[in-house]
């Protein structure tokens, strides 16, 4: 990978004056290519980053290359304490397994093998009482449930008549797939800390069990029984990635535009074959454009500053955006607009009558959201900068509120929109491998892609050297 190759090379003193748009065109072209962004994707989106799920290893890996790079482009960190990372904590409510049993006499039943946890925190002990179809009149107050296969009582049909515990033998092909899942259950779960989560709270242990353990089970009915359910929260961090270029003018460099992407993607599926949810469209293609961009900026320095954000979390519920605009490394009225890049690698080729492409744009074309919402001022700059450079062919389709796909709040640009920053949103449109393991960088425009990176680099050097920052003229209808 050239990334790789390439010898340390020394930081770029970038120019003393705020650089001009014949300038900045010039740098553009030099520093956003089709083979380094060929280079970059190649990596982004590559098996061994598996999918780059949040949080996850092939994620931080992600996170490593961008401030690796950041850090060659003499890019100056904007997260965390001096890093290019800005933390966010994850939370996940899990089991003890190794304290989590079920004894039967002298027969200890393990998690994973003979039983899973459906819910509750703590341990019980209580006479085992067999029940396989009707719970009926039979006293079970302080006991422990096992509710067989066919058990027409439910599990709160058994709590509310008194049991400490219930267990639920469920079928073969049930136990299946519960064991499957929990075999690779270590990428699930997880969700952002907004705020501290409490410990969990004592409840009665309910548990699915194997029919393997049916046998154990029933050699203990009519003795004691203790089950085992120990709750805990697991804690991690996962990070959004910041660098900033300064911008060059004393008075204008405190206010920035950003620029951003989502760096995540699905991560793995199960299944014989291809498993891997590359995401080499969906957001490789907008990650790696904007590494290009900010190596650009770095050489080409406008008179406000360009903070570049690589968002995680986008795929499950725009959690890095969110996090950074309610918990910004920047002042988040400083933050003048925001250009948004998720999803500009793909074309429709000529003739393609696939339906699932039907709405996926050409290789000269794609969609802009919103230039018509929030600034008239900003979408004009927008549709200025693309007529007189590339002339780009500029969908407006979805650029409404109102549009039926909603695609205005599924990407990370709207929660800068809703602290009333204005913002910009290019989008290539769905196609036949959007969220499909299918989408690999084989199938990437990389000159849709070259064409789309340097606009958006034209298009941030105007927006920052505006004499003032894009008046919001519009109310954001949501």
């Amino acid at each position: 990978m050239l990334f790789l190759l390439a010898p340390a090379l020394a930081l770029v003193q970038p120019a003393a004056k705020p650089v001009d748009l014949h300038t900045a065109r010039l740098v553009g072209e030099k520093a956003i290519t089709q083979e380094l962004l060929r280079d970059y994707l190649t990596f982004i989106a590559s098996d061994a980053l598996q999918g780059r799920d949040t949080p996850s290893p092939g994620l931080d890996a992600a996170a490593q290359f961008l401030a690796f790079n950041l850090k060659r482009f003499g890019v100056k960190p904007g997260g965390d304490n001096g890093t290019y990372f800005q933390k966010i904590p994850m939370v996940k409510n899990g089991f003890d397994e190794a304290k989590s049993s079920v004894v039967v006499g002298d027969k200890t039943l393990r998690y994973g093998e003979s039983f899973a946890i459906d819910r509750g925190n703590g341990s019980a002990s209580g006479t085992l009482v067999f029940v396989e179809k009707e719970l009926g009149t039979t006293d079970v107050k302080g006991k422990v449930v096992w509710l067989g296969v066919e058990a027409e009582s439910s599990v709160n049909d058994a709590l509310e008549a008194g049991a400490v515990a219930v267990l639920k033998t469920i079928t073969s092909q049930n136990w299946s797939r519960r064991a499957q899942f929990m075999s690779r259950r270590g990428g699930g779960g997880w969700r952002m800390e907004r705020t501290p989560t409490p410990d969990p709270a004592t409840a009665p242990p309910v548990l699915s069990v194997s029919p393997d353990a049916s046998a154990a089970l029933q050699a203990g009915v009519g003795k004691e029984i203790t089950v085992s359910a120990l709750a805990k929260l697991d804690r991690i961090f996962t990070q959004n990635v910041v660098g900033i270029v300064e911008g060059a003018d004393p008075k204008l460099k405190s206010e920035y535009v950003a620029i951003g992407a989502h760096y995540d993607h699905v991560g793995v599926g199960t299944g014989p074959g291809d498993v891997i949810f590359n995401g080499a469209d969906d957001d490789g293609s907008g990650t790696t454009a904007v590494l290009a961009i900010a190596d650009a900026a770095s050489k080409a320095r406008p008179k406000r500053s360009l903070i570049f954000v690589w968002h995680a979390g986008e795929e499950k519920g725009l959690w890095g955006s969110s996090y950074f605009t309610d918990t910004p490394t920047v002042p988040i009225g400083q933050i003048t607009a925001q250009l948004n890049i998720d999803m500009i690698g793909r074309s429709r080729p000529e003739g393609d009558t696939k339906p699932a492409n039907k709405t996926l744009s050409g290789p000269n074309a794609i969609y802009v959201i919103g230039t018509t919402m929030m600034s008239t001022e900003l979408g004009s700059i927008i549709h200025s900068t693309n007529a007189q450079y590339l002339k780009l062919t500029y969908d407006p389709q979805y650029d409404s509120p109102n549009d039926p796909n909603r695609f205005f709040f599924r990407s990370d640009h709207y929660n800068y929109a809703r602290k009333g920053i204005p913002i910009c949103f290019w989008f290539d449109g769905v196609h036949e491998d959007y969220h499909q393991v299918g989408d690999e960088v084989s199938k990437i425009d990389f000159a849709k892609m070259e064409k789309i990176a340097r606009t958006v680099f034209l298009t941030a050097v105007n927006v920052a050297n505006l004499p003032q920052r894009p008046k919001v003229d519009k109310p954001l209808n949501r």
